[in-house]
């Protein structure tokens, strides 16, 4: 992001980012940390984590055949066949009792020691502890888990949503800067080897795809939490003042944003496949551009040169 010159316009492109990675931080930690469910494979494959994936696949070959990826299995028919592949394969990469591929922890990649509960995995919690989480699973399954790195970036990208929504710029650049560095340090130097293992798999129905796209995932994250940042701290040191669209409780923008949010809802909910603009504005420029593409293809039809 370039150096603020309309906070409350640019607040809205980073809300936009940090909800499509809070989505997809929080799909990898079910899908690394369980066994899928139909409720799982649904999500994947719904058209929330789509928009989330686009939001990355313009600058990332890999973000983009994931997309692809999910697309083809979102129009195979037979979603319990595929949830029976994809938990069979979940226990056979994550779980055992069989030589698992790839470890799904991070302390091995930086010691090459095949053991849990190092020194490296220390540094993780005490992490975790900076920004006051404490994984469920304590005790049971390694804080530097695939599984828990995610669930503690999906819980801080939540929290930067919530900071950005109150305007709070102070911790909103304090926190992505927690969550850079927790990218760079704890996730980007081993997520690539973890995917290059998984893809040594005999099958791939669906974690060695997700794996590759997790860890190009982290890599653009973690340009993005700096640029992010950047701009939160200049706004922060400006002084400037602005409000969130839909910040304000009971205002407006706020109840016309609810009012649409339950009206997606319940559209997605009866059966209705709901269009959303997203790369044109929902105003008079996106109807004029629509005139124009008609005119367009009126021309094109009558045999008429288009203008030079």
């Amino acid at each position: 992001m370039s150096a603020p010159t309309d906070p409350a316009g640019e607040s809205v492109a980073l809300e936009a980012l940090l909800l499509a990675r809070a989505r997809l931080y929080a799909l990898f930690h079910k899908l690394f940390g369980a066994a899928p469910d139909a409720a799982a494979i649904e999500a994947l494959l719904g058209e929330a984590t789509a928009d989330a994936v686009d939001e990355y696949a313009e600058d990332d070959e890999t973000m983009r055949g994931f997309g692809r990826f999910l697309s083809e299995l979102a129009a195979v028919e037979g979603r319990a066949a595929l949830l029976e592949a994809a938990r069979d394969e979940h226990v056979r990469l994550l779980v055992g009792p069989g030589a698992l591929p790839a470890i799904p922890w991070e302390a091995p990649y930086r010691t090459g020691e095949p053991t849990v509960f190092q020194e490296g995995t220390l540094a993780v919690r005490a992490a975790y502890r900076a920004r006051g989480v404490q994984p469920g699973k304590m005790q049971r399954v390694p804080d530097d888990h695939v599984a828990l790195e995610c669930a503690f970036m999906a819980l801080e990208a939540r929290r930067s949503l919530a900071q950005l929504i109150a305007c709070d710029v102070c911790a909103l650049a304090a926190g992505l800067r927690a969550q850079q560095s927790f990218a760079v340090e704890h996730m980007a130097g081993w997520l690539g080897e973890y995917a290059k293992g998984l893809r040594r798999s005999a099958t791939a129905v669906l974690y060695p795809q997700a794996a590759e796209a997790l860890a190009a995932f982290v890599a653009l994250d973690a340009t993005f939490l700096a640029e992010a940042a950047l701009w939160a701290e200049e706004v922060s040191a400006s002084g400037e003042k602005f409000e969130a669209l839909g910040a304000v409780a009971g205002s407006p923008e706020a109840q016309m944003f609810a009012a649409a949010e339950e009206a997606l809802a319940a559209l997605e909910q009866a059966g209705f496949t709901v269009a959303v603009n997203r790369d044109l504005p929902p105003n008079d420029g996106c109807i004029s551009f629509g005139q124009a593409v008609v005119a367009w293809a009126s021309s094109k039809e009558e045999g008429e040169q288009p203008c030079a």
